[in-house]
């Protein structure tokens, strides 16, 4: 009798606390974090690439106890070093170490004597699970080593009828439905969307992109409907209520339309949005919030849904409706400010999203300044610089990190993008004679893809 009753008050508790859960091949670790090993020996970005795919990063590390627990888990695996998500910038000091998660600097540190050491290295970080040095971090040289490596996901909510589930949401492609037909106008898309219980999807951050990315990555299928309309010219709002708090829009894109969609070709820098007509007949992608349960099935095989209890909540509050364009949702590196302009003209380091200009930009003259601009993405991602406006004498410069030039430009051109082969660029612009000629200068988006 008394075994009855224990294990019924088992079964209470269990049932009414919140249950985590990581999506199929994940584990959970330290009842917060969804873990997943890959013994393949990649190259960082390689590994930030194939972390991105399923809507991640790589594992990102806050406290000692995570520590242990992503040195442990890798160890178990056979891996004795593996790339974690975090990239230093060349400033010599940890205040420039980021999470790839877009969380910010580092608070917590693991770094071996001597690191995190750029010079001759680079920013990137791996992390040693065996030995002496196990759970200590050391830089290496992003895109010549290849070793194993730790992607996290987001924790997400149980439900055994939702193939794509991520981060609270269940996310289904119109090709994937039992509908009659896959691509339609929007209103007829949304009303599908509802009668399943969805809205035509939003969108909130970066990794969220590359998670809908990869779900067409393998079809024929170039673009969607988003679940935005037009409420003032050139702003919108996402229909399912949800803030609009992240904004990806190309900045060099020309159309006009009251609706959104996606580019999903094969570009490289893909996933940007445009304005549409929404009588337009395009394929689009349901989006649907996840009930939590009050209890969810623990099972650990691979293949298979992951559940911890965890005080852990997927839940996302309903704010206020805003549309900054190209809103920042994250702290910036310092950046210097004794200038009166808005131009950002020798910052130490610029994060993308943000917007640079020449000097004095958009005076019809000028002054006579050269300036350098240093700027970065988060470790996951390259930079695209998008200029808009583009009207120099002497020539604009835009090099890598190692200093090879990509592209140089001048004169008057029409709207053009430069797209960074890593994380880091370096422009450079002398305007002394930009007035003289009648030249005004030039405006650049700098965006992360």
């Amino acid at each position: 009798m008394k075994s009855f009753i224990s294990l019924f008050l088992l079964f209470v508790l269990f049932s009414n606390v919140a249950a985590m859960v990581c999506p199929r091949g994940f584990s959970v670790v330290n009842n917060q974090k969804c873990l997943r090993v890959f013994s393949n020996k990649l190259k960082h970005l390689e590994a930030e690439i194939d972390c991105s795919y399923l809507g991640g990063t790589l594992v990102t590390v806050k406290t000692a106890i995570d520590n242990r627990g992503v040195a442990n888990l890798a160890s178990m695996s056979g891996a004795t070093q593996v790339w974690i998500g975090m990239f230093c910038y060349p400033t010599g000091n940890t205040t420039t170490c980021y999470h790839d998660d877009n969380s910010g600097p580092l608070t917590y540190t693991s770094f071996a004597a001597g690191n995190p050491l750029y010079e001759g290295n680079g920013g990137c970080v791996y992390m040693s699970t065996s030995g002496k040095t196990s759970g200590q971090w050391f830089s290496a040289p992003c895109e010549v080593i290849g070793m194993p490596f730790v992607c996290e996901v987001p924790p997400t909510v149980y439900d055994a009828t939702c193939t794509r589930n991520y981060n609270g949401y269940c996310y289904m492609p119109s090709h994937e439905m039992d509908i009659d037909t896959a691509n339609t106008d929007y209103a007829k898309a949304q009303a599908t969307c509802q009668d399943n219980g969805a809205n035509l999807v939003s969108i909130h951050s970066k990794p969220e992109i590359d998670y809908i990315r990869a779900i067409y990555q393998s079809s024929s299928i170039t673009r969607v409907y988003l679940g935005a309309q037009a409420f003032l010219p050139d702003t919108f709002d996402w229909q399912d209520g949800t803030q609009y708090d992240y904004d990806y829009t190309d900045p060099l894109a020309t159309t006009k339309g009251d609706c959104l969609m996606m580019d999903l070709s094969k570009k490289d820098n893909n996933g940007m949005w445009s304005e549409i007509s929404c009588t337009n007949i395009e394929y689009f992608l349901c989006k649907k919030k996840l009930v939590e349960p009050t209890a969810a099935p623990v099972v650990t095989t691979a293949g298979t849904m992951n559940t911890s209890p965890a005080a852990g909540d997927v839940e996302q509050k309903e704010v206020e409706k805003v549309n900054p364009k190209f809103h920042r949702v994250r702290s910036a590196l310092p950046h210097r400010q004794e200038l009166l302009d808005f131009s950002n003209c020798n910052t130490t380091i610029y994060m993308a999203p943000g917007v640079i200009t020449s000097f004095g930009y958009p005076n019809t003259k000028p002054p006579a300044t050269y300036c350098t601009w240093n700027v970065a993405t988060l470790g996951p991602y390259r930079v695209g610089i998008y200029f808009t406006d583009f009207s120099v004498y002497n020539a604009v410069n835009v090099y890598d990190e190692y200093g090879n030039l990509i592209t140089t430009a001048a004169y008057n051109k029409n709207p053009f993008q430069v797209l960074g082969t890593s994380n880091i660029v370096k422009i450079t612009h002398d305007s002394r004679y930009d007035a003289i000629y009648s030249y005004t200068g030039f405006s650049a988006t700098i965006l992360p893809y």
